[in-house]
């Protein structure tokens, strides 16, 4: 485009040397063809210009673009940077929540070994105690029997005295001087006997009782009280069931025992537990824990299991012993979870 400006203008400073040599239609030509050249000079300048300010435009943008271009593939790298980061401190964080996972199942399980042999050993020490009160109830009952039986014989032996009196006034009534003497033989005889029976724990009284005492004492024992007669079951119950709901544990107690120590009945149980109930009520804790202690361990599978086993705690409470409370009612919650009385054993538990 040079080129052509300087060709114009050389033509342009000749122009004058042309006139000079050239004709008149040469100059009009000449001029003419300048025109024409100079419109389109005018033209290519009208053109060239908003194409470069395009051309400007365009190259503008592209910059601006690159510089995006740039800055996005910088954020790239940073993020592309961070991900691998990230990943890596996930690898770490990983691997020390496995560790700590592991440590502490570790702990859970030591944790649960040891709670597992607290309570085994916690059991054995109350089947051990469990097994201690049930021989010294043993011990106490075999000792009221004694007692009984030694009153029983004690009763004869009186009885048989007082007889063998009568039958001595009787035969001093008679007149026969011979017979008066053996009377009198025999009532000191009588009187060595009633000296020797005020002791009625040694063995030389029992050996010195006549055969016929024996069999008289069987003859002479006490009848028993109307309300230990034996009755129908369901009488009986109905019976002490009164009692118990008027308060009157004592009386309540010999009918449920009657009726709990007949295996057949299938008010057993019921009045089993019921024993328990009178005698945790006239606060004889010991004794009510071997009643509830039989439910637990006879009838595991009766209604009455999940009761027995919460009053058995009860009873410990009162004892002072929690410990052994507390085994008893974890206990309970094991094995009767769905219970009303597991309830229960969960809020007394966790006052202790």
């Amino acid at each position: 485009m040079k080129k052509f400006a300087v060709n114009i203008l050389f033509f342009v400073g000749i122009i004058p040397f042309l006139v000079q040599c050239a004709s008149q239609n040469d100059v009009e030509e000449l001029r003419y063809q300048l025109r024409i050249v100079n419109k389109k000079i005018e033209d290519m300048k009208s053109t060239t210009i908003p194409m470069q300010k395009r051309q400007a435009a365009v190259s503008g943008q592209m910059d601006q673009l690159e510089k995006e271009i740039l800055e996005l593939k910088g954020q790239l790298d940073e993020t592309h940077y961070l991900n691998r980061k990230l990943k890596e401190q996930n690898k770490d964080l990983e691997a020390s929540i496995s560790n700590v996972a592991q440590e502490e199942s570790a702990k859970r399980e030591e944790a649960m070994r040891r709670l597992e042999e607290a309570l085994r050993e916690k059991e054995m020490k109350l089947a051990e105690k469990m097994n201690q009160q049930q021989e010294s109830v043993k011990a106490i009952q075999e000792a009221r029997l004694k007692e009984a039986e030694r009153k029983a014989k004690e009763t004869a032996l009186m009885a048989e005295l007082a007889k063998k009196k009568t039958q001595a006034a009787n035969i001093t009534a008679q007149p026969e001087g011979g017979s008066a003497k053996h009377v009198t033989a025999d009532k000191k005889k009588e009187k060595k006997d009633v000296s020797t029976a005020t002791t009625p724990d040694s063995t030389e009284t029992k050996q010195a009782m006549p055969a016929t005492a024996s069999t008289k004492d069987k003859a002479i024992q006490p009848t028993p009280a109307p309300s230990a007669m034996a009755e129908p079951s369901d009488n009986n119950m109905k019976k002490a069931q009164k009692l118990f709901e008027k308060n009157n544990y004592a009386e309540a107690l010999p009918l449920f025992e009657q009726i709990a120590g007949n295996s057949s009945s299938s008010d057993s149980v019921e009045a089993r537990y019921l024993m328990g109930e009178c005698l945790f009520n006239q606060k004889e804790y010991d004794k009510a824990i071997m009643q509830y202690q039989k439910i637990i361990s006879q009838s595991s599978g009766h209604e009455k299991a999940s009761s027995a086993m919460l009053k058995q705690g009860m009873a410990f409470e009162k004892l002072s012993d929690k410990e052994t409370a507390k085994v008893i009612y974890k206990k309970l919650l094991k094995k009767h979870g769905s219970s009303r009385e597991a309830g229960i054993a969960q809020e007394r538990l966790g006052k202790l």
